[in-house]
């Protein structure tokens, strides 16, 4: 008996070293990747995703925050999203889920991170609520994409009176 409650310490000594680790390294470790067809872009930020034989999965992408439909450039911002990746193969690399019970995840299509390529776009806000989800060097690189996207003013940035939609989605409910 002994033993079989010394190796369940050693288990959770174990599972909490990874976590400290992985807290160390300024990002959430990855629990799950889905490899998958794009079937839907629902807005900017969520996305549809359907793996081979398998349950289509809802995804939030990780770190950005993209117009409401409703909002000024929101459909803009889902029909970009659409251009990157709808009907295209993804892996999805995700952390969590949200209260919706959504995967929260960085979507990759050729290597290439789409949460980035719509903040450098500009056709989505750096969610620095979120920031410490991230390695050291993509919060760096999220944040250098939305304040280069400003500076152009380009997408949702050509728009002076732009809403971030947290402000939105407060006012809304």
């Amino acid at each position: 008996m002994s033993s079989l409650k010394n190796k369940k310490s050693q288990t959770t000594i174990t599972a909490l070293w990874v976590l400290l680790f992985a807290g160390c390294q300024g990002g959430l470790p990855v629990t799950k990747e889905i490899t998958g067809r794009v079937t839907k872009v629902h807005d900017g930020d969520s996305v549809h995703i359907s793996p081979a034989g398998e349950k289509r999965i809802i995804v939030r992408l990780a770190a950005i925050d993209a117009p409401e439909i409703k909002q000024s450039q929101g459909l803009e911002s889902r029909n970009y999203l659409r251009s990157l990746i709808l009907n295209r193969e993804v892996l999805a690399q995700c952390n969590k889920l949200d209260k919706y019970r959504r995967n929260i995840c960085v979507i990759k299509h050729n290597d290439r991170d789409i949460n980035l390529e719509m903040l450098r776009a500009g056709h989505a806000w750096y969610y620095t609520k979120y920031k410490d989800e991230q390695t050291r060097t993509n919060r760096r690189a999220y944040n250098k994409a939305e304040s280069q996207a400003r500076r152009s003013k380009i997408g949702l940035w050509d728009n002076a009176e732009v809403q971030p939609p947290w402000e939105y989605r407060a006012q809304s409910n």
